[in-house]
Parts: structure tokens; sequence; C-alpha cells
């Protein structure tokens, strides 16, 4: 009796031990995930390595979030214009327009990759920010050849972000429901001032590599020492995670700024001007070549859509001129 006692009592205590594991899996997502593995990152066509690539925006002066749809034919013509020198891009969100993109590639057979971006805001329901994801998985099942990644998120944890998210388990909730449903490496993009805290590990624990964006002029720096800068936080994001590769997924120089307006932007130090945009970019882009770096320089085209439209001098703003192109798509000096 006593040992058929026992043995009622040693299952029920199994079964409670299942139990409450069962429930901590539940409730903390950041337990370890011992089935992870990562997937390989580098990007190529034909064998040929192209991860030297490039941000793409593609509204234009009068156009934007909210005021309609580029046209594919636009696209098309953006897309040419890209694929004379790149054949990687980064789109930052999954919607019509993303799809219309793809589409357009595609249709066309042009010789581009896509990194494919979901737009995850803190200020949006769950409901809109759900469809970015259950789009981008769409997207990405629907062209396998043209999406070689899948990021999920922008900016999203850094501190200054206005569009940040504080539920980093829910996140990691999120990443895990899109890993599971695409074969594409996934990743999360943020400043360099997420990825260089402890917390940044539970985020990195549950991707395939880093994507890191860091700008030496929003860091108050001189273009003088702008690359090297660029370089350090490089290896010191590679230091702290040294099991990740790192993508630069976001860093560049603008060609226009505001001055001494008593905002942020207007007491930097950093000159801006075509000039400056096309030393920076030339050694950015050696440096890119020469460590095999992956990396989308940011940007593609001037957007004037971006920014915002207050103070004296509101087109200047340096958010509207990061483009190596100008917004009606002729090239400043960097690429001429």
């Amino acid at each position: 009796m006593i040992s058929n006692i026992r043995l009622v009592s040693i299952a029920i205590l199994v079964f409670l031990v299942a139990c409450s594991s069962a429930a901590a899996q539940e409730t903390n997502v950041s337990l370890v995930n011992d089935s992870f593995s990562k997937r390989k990152f580098n990007p190529s066509i034909d064998g040929n390595w192209i991860g030297n690539g490039i941000s793409y925006g593609a509204y234009r002066d009068g156009e934007g979030p909210g005021k309609g749809l580029t046209s594919k034919q636009n696209i098309l013509e953006d897309l040419q214009i890209i694929a004379t020198r790149w054949n990687l891009i980064r789109l930052y969100g999954s919607d019509q327009q993303s799809q219309n993109i793809l589409e357009v590639i595609a249709e066309n057979d042009l010789p581009i990759r896509v990194m494919q971006g979901i737009w995850l805001d803190g200020h949006k329901s769950d409901d809109e920010n759900t469809a970015q994801l259950e789009r981008a998985i769409e997207l990405a099942k629907r062209f396998p050849e043209i999406i070689v990644a899948v990021n999920v998120g922008n900016e999203i944890f850094v501190d200054w972000s206005y569009h940040r998210l504080d539920d980093m388990d829910k996140v990691i909730t999120q990443i895990r429901q899109v890993r599971a449903s695409v074969a594409q490496p996934v990743t999360v993009s943020d400043d360099y001032n997420f990825w260089n805290k402890p917390q940044a590990k539970k985020i990195a624990d549950e991707i395939d590599f880093i994507c890191l964006h860091a700008y030496a002029f929003w860091n108050n720096k001189t273009l003088d020492v702008a690359m090297d800068w660029t370089d350090s936080i490089y290896r010191d994001i590679q230091s702290r995670h040294p099991e990740h590769r790192i993508a630069y997924c976001e860093t560049g120089w603008p060609t226009s700024r505001i001055y001494n307006d008593g905002s942020y932007e207007g007491g930097l130090i950093g000159k801006a001007g075509e000039k400056e945009q096309a030393v920076f970019f030339d050694q950015y882009d050696s440096w890119v070549e020469g460590n095999r770096v992956i990396s989308f320089y940011f940007s593609s085209f001037d957007e004037q859509w971006k920014g915002g439209f207050d103070g004296e001098n509101p087109m200047d703003k340096a958010e509207k001129h990061w483009g190596l192109y100008k917004s009606d798509r002729s090239p400043k000096k960097a690429l001429r």
C-alpha cells in the first residue's frame, strides 16, 4: 500500500513539474532556445557576393505614407538605376508598396535581392503590427528567390526611438513566429546603443545575424574622424557578439542640414554637403569591399516626406537628404 502511495506521489510530482515547465515556457520566452541553429546570411547571385547593398524608399516628391503608392513604372526606373551599382536592397515595411517592389523585380527579372522589413511600432495596435508580420511571411514565401533575409523591427529597442517597443518578450515571440514560418535568415535592426547593452543578448540569441545602425554625423563626429568611428563601432559590437555576423544596416552622411536653431541637429558639429558625403561614401564603400562587411548604405534617394516641416528652413533638415541621388533621381557628387 505504501509502495502504491509512493508511486502515485511520484507520478503527481512528475506531472506538476511538467506543467510548471510548460507554463514557464508560455510566460517567459527568454528561456534558452535549445533547438536554435543559425541560418547563414551571405547574399550572392550566381556565386558572386552582393553584400554591398543600399536602402531603398520608393516615395517621390509629393508622395509619402498615407498619400498613395508610387507607380510600378517609377519603381522600375528606380530599380534600374540601383542595379547599375547594387544588387541588394533593404525595404522597411511589409505593405502594398513593398509587394509592388518585389513584383517589379520578379516581372522584369532584375538582378536584385531584398532584405524584407517588418515595421513594428509601439504607437500602433497589436492588429496593425500583426498585419506586418503576416504580410512579411506571405511575401517571403511568395518570393523565396528574391527575399534573402527578413528583418523584424527597425530601431524598436534603443531608448530614443519614437516607435519604441517596451515588451521585449513579446518581440521575441514575434521573431520566433516569423522564423518558424520562413526559410530565410531573420534579424532585428537597431542602433549600436542598443546592441552594446547587456539586454541585447536576449534578442541576439533569437536571430541569425545582427543588423547594426551607427551614424557618425548623428553622434556629433566631424568628417575627418567619421570612418574611424564607424569602424570602431562595428568592431565593438562584433566583440560583444562574437558568435554573430554583424551587418551594417544603416550608416551614411547627409548633404544638407540645419544649423544653430536650438534643436539637437542644429547643435551638431559635422558639416553636411555633397562634397562631404562623397568623402564618407568613398571611404565607407572601400571599407565594406575590403572587409566583406554586409552593408545597406543609407540611402539611395532623398525623400522629402521625411523629417519635420517646422523651423526657418524646414527643407534643409538632414532627414530628407541622406540619398546618394536627389529626389529627382539625379546623382549627387559621390556618384558622379
